[in-house]
């Protein structure tokens, strides 16, 4: 099997300076395109509604496994991230009175599948990202909300809320789960659907002992509560608790919230309690939605990627890394054939299978944590235990996947061996 680097050398025949490619998104998945793109000798031009300052500070934190670290090595960024993140290598499952349900190690996956999990500040991660394209010379441009989209024959053309319109050869929707290309391009598609739970999280100060790597996760009576701690960096925390609606907590103001949050986890063992009484305002909740699968990806010129295809909860660690082997994936489509129907046509062939997989998995942990009578949570502490490595195993065959060493192959390889040493 050969790297990904000597595989452009042979499937970049399609790609030229001449075909530009519109990216709507200037997230994690948006970014990592455009820089797969212009590596493969595209011409990527990356429009963004929020403005640069806006994208660096949204959202708090998020862990990259394995499989989302090595396929950032198909961006010459790997190594950045890493340096900048906090290596997460077990996860400890604790039910509400604090009793360890389960501990997964994960400390073997630098020598198992070539890099640890990571847990990193999105801003820093997309900070990187931005870095990087940027020194590149990618044209990214901040304040372009797109308004309208024609996707004609020969060209799509954008409309932009204030500036002028563009042209380019084709058009990639990385604008997230409300994408507003999709709805442009298939106003008949769903809505996503809220899933009854919303997240929150932050990071924090807070005088608590190191976790030494280790993040760990509480079932507690009313909500769930996971956090991280290294001698070097605050507390790195978040929860998601049930609710009837998405809009359940949307008018609190940040200190009524951190209030509402205290109480959501005033039972549960310490430090929880201790870490959240150092939190006294929370900005914003995070409602959590699924996406009913979507009959297809692409229409014409335009191909969906990332939360715009296939929304993918927190619950199982892989939204972002999901949205990154998208775009190592169908970057590598184009760049193989002249035919681009074919191209998003293949992309979406390789790529379904496996989010079908990580989508199965999200639900499976998310119902989990919608229990919270008294049977359900007896129920769930008896039965964790004996599910738990059932989910480890799904979860290292998830981990041991290489999309950096060949994008277009549907690469699984065995567990407890490297894919570049098979």
């Amino acid at each position: 099997m050969c790297p990904i680097e000597d595989r452009a050398a042979t499937i970049n025949r399609a790609a030229s300076p001449e075909v530009t490619i519109g990216i709507c998104g200037a997230g994690i998945g948006g970014l990592v395109l455009a820089l797969r793109l212009a590596k493969l000798g595209f011409r990527p031009i990356l429009f963004e509604a929020r403005t640069r300052e806006a994208a660096l500070s949204e959202g708090e934190f998020l862990t990259l496994a394995s499989n989302g670290m090595n396929a950032l090595r198909a961006v010459d960024c790997h190594d950045a991230v890493l340096s900048e993140g906090l290596e997460t290598r077990a996860i400890e499952l604790c039910n509400a009175r604090g009793k360890r349900l389960a501990l997964v190690d994960q400390s073997d996956h630098l020598a198992t599948f070539g890099t640890p999990a990571v847990t990193i500040k999105r801003g820093v991660l997309t900070g990187i990202l931005i870095g990087k394209c940027e020194a590149e010379g990618i044209v990214t441009q901040f304040g372009r909300r797109v308004t309208k989209v024609d996707n004609h024959a020969h060209a799509v053309t954008l409309n932009f809320s204030e500036s002028a319109g563009l042209a380019v050869d084709l058009l990639a929707a990385a604008d997230g789960l409300r994408s507003f290309v999709r709805t442009q391009i298939f106003p008949d598609y769903p809505l996503p659907q809220f899933t009854g739970l919303i997240g929150t999280g932050g990071i924090v100060d807070a005088d608590i002992p190191d976790t030494d790597g280790v993040m760990r996760m509480t079932f507690g009576e009313k909500a769930f509560f996971g956090y991280l701690k290294t001698a070097s960096h605050p507390v790195y925390w978040f929860d998601s608790f049930p609710a009837d609606t998405p809009d359940a907590v949307r008018t609190l103001e940040p200190k009524a919230l951190a209030a509402h949050v205290r109480q959501m986890h005033a039972a549960d063992p310490e430090p929880n309690r201790s870490i959240l009484h150092a939190v006294d305002r929370i900005e914003r909740s995070y409602p959590i939605f699924d996406m009913p699968q979507l009959p297809i990806w692409s229409n014409g010129r335009v191909v969906l990627l990332g939360d715009a295809a296939h929304a993918i909860g927190p619950h199982a660690g892989q939204g972002a890394s999901m949205a990154i082997e998208d775009a190592v994936v169908l970057s590598s489509c184009l760049a193989d054939t002249l035919d681009y129907g074919a191209a998003f046509a293949r992309y979406e062939a390789l790529r379904r299978p496996r989010i079908a997989r990580v989508v199965k998995l999200t639900r499976q942990n998310a119902s989990r944590k919608r229990k919270n009578s008294r049977l359900s949570l007896f129920l769930r502490d008896l039965l964790l235990p004996l599910f738990i490595p059932m989910s480890v195993r799904a979860s290292r065959k998830l981990f041991a996947y290489r999309v950096d060493l060949d994008p277009l192959e549907e690469n699984h390889p065995v567990e407890g061996g490297r894919k570049d040493a098979a």
